[in-house]
């Protein structure tokens, strides 16, 4: 039986866990036991025309073998200071998951809430491997207890080349009634598995390019690289890889290890699919702990929504680009957008720059590709598409003038992002309209719109170049 398609985007989307060094005394390697799960390694690269998935086919269809269950701790005080105690109790398997179970005692003088893996403050990994799961939020009053636990995905461990857990490391925070944050630093618990357990190889570059994973997951990698496109400031690419699941949905995976002595936060923009720009802002960023690894992903079938892709004349992934930047742990910059290009060897990088043009002026062009009609119960918006293009030789970003949509004539109320497009690129520019707003003026239906019109404004630096009203006409 196939997986679901949240599953079977093969944790791609829920790799929230990065290949990684360890925690202070543990070395930046992996594990054997991984090894013994797999039934192949892989080549330094695997091009779109040999898939893994032929490999497949050709041999023994294996799956991996079961996460140990036999990995336990000892009772270890994580957090014993401003009149607070966290202490791990036990670790239990229970349901696919590894529960750390806690008790948490609050000896001051005010309520306080305590909590783990939080967007703002995520720095929990496993063997290593930084993790985006271990969510805890628990109120405990003045004076008091509470048992809570922290829990992780034992397939999302295995996808890691994780076969039992030697090390924990979690990271707490505090806050009072008034807001005032208390931060920990990550707290390891060693589990019984520890003394034996081997970091010496990169785990996660074999499990993710193996037929048994493939087979267990139901997911093809159809491109994987250990190019390293990316050295800066102590943060290598150590390898990057693109998963397609059982729906044909592909997800970029990025491997990336900090060797310095403290915490980076690495965000991800700029995405652009065949050179095509799908997102100009920030689409993650993630904590990379001190000597560790991460994986940062990327659903290329969100970055541009899958049921776009033929509009945009995009078939397959040829190549996927995408900027990288460093901030330290106060959010200042450390080092500047870097550009990094995937190219996929034997596929062509293509999309359709044709459409109907509504602007051609100050070395931009729109054109209007279609109007998106999702006839589900829950739709709320019409996305109307178009391409810009950048003929000229200065960056160009392009925003809509606040409130300037009108439809058949009537103001509507709508949804559009801009983009910052270079020179000679192209970019996505989608409008959606609400749904809602167009029912209110008596549209019930794409059939029944004559007439769409929005205004932009052309920006190079901080110069404003334009601001053209376009209008789309249906006839």
């Amino acid at each position: 039986m196939k997986r679901s398609s949240a599953t079977a985007l093969a944790l791609a989307l829920v790799l929230s866990l990065s290949a990684c060094g360890t925690s202070s005394d543990v070395p930046p390697q992996s594990s054997s036991e991984g090894q013994n799960a797999l039934q192949s390694t892989p080549s330094a690269e695997i091009e779109a025309s040999e898939t893994t998935s032929s490999a497949a086919e050709e041999e023994p269809k294996g799956k991996l073998g079961k996460f140990s269950e036999t990995a336990t701790i000892e009772e270890t005080v994580l957090i014993d200071e401003d009149d607070i105690k966290i202490t791990a109790k036990e670790l239990v398997y229970t349901g696919g998951l590894a529960e750390v179970k806690l008790t948490i005692e609050n000896n001051s003088d005010q309520d306080l809430s305590f909590l783990c893996a939080t967007i703002s403050y995520c720095c929990n990994s496993v063997n290593g491997y930084m993790a985006g799961e271990g969510y805890l939020n628990c109120e405990v009053a003045a004076g008091k207890k509470a048992n809570d636990s922290i829990s992780f995905n034992t397939d999302e461990l295995l996808l890691h080349g994780i076969t039992e857990i030697s090390d924990i490391e979690l990271g707490f925070f505090t806050r009072d009634e008034e807001y005032n944050y208390i931060y920990y630093p990550p707290c390891q618990i060693k589990t019984s598995a520890f003394e034996h357990y081997d970091y010496s190889e990169n785990s996660y570059q074999e499990i993710i390019t193996s037929n048994a994973a493939m087979n267990t997951f139901d997911y093809d990698m159809t491109y994987f690289s250990t190019d390293e496109l990316y050295n800066e400031n102590g943060v290598k690419l150590l390898s990057s890889g693109i998963m397609v699941n059982s729906d044909g949905e592909p997800a970029l995976l990025v491997e990336l290890e900090n060797s310095n002595d403290s915490r980076i936060d690495m965000s991800i923009a700029d995405i652009a699919i065949n050179g095509l720009v799908v997102s100009s802002s920030t689409w993650s960023c993630k904590t990379i702990n001190a000597g560790k690894r991460i994986i940062m992903e990327v659903d290329l079938s969100s970055a541009l929504d899958s049921q776009y892709w033929d509009i945009y004349g995009i078939k397959e992934v040829g190549s996927v680009s995408f900027t990288l930047q460093q901030d330290n742990a106060d959010g200042d910059e450390i080092t500047e957008e870097t550009p990094i290009e995937i190219a996929v060897p034997k596929t062509k990088a293509e999309f359709d720059r044709t459409g109907k043009e509504i602007y051609n002026s100050n070395e931009l062009r729109i054109v209007y590709k279609t109007i998106v009609e999702d006839t589900s119960e829950y739709s709320l918006y019409m996305p109307v598409l178009l391409l810009a293009e950048n003929i000229g030789e200065k960056t160009l970003n392009i925003e809509d003038i606040y409130d300037s949509l009108s439809v058949n004539g009537y103001m509507t109320d709508y949804v559009c992002y801009g983009k910052e497009i270079k020179s000679g690129e192209s970019a996505v520019l989608e409008i959606l309209i609400e749904e809602s707003s167009l029912e209110d003026n008596d549209i019930g239906s794409a059939s029944e719109i004559n007439e769409v019109e929005i205004g932009f404004e052309i920006k190079s630096g901080s110069n404003t170049i334009d601001e053209p009203y376009v209008t789309i006409s249906y006839e």
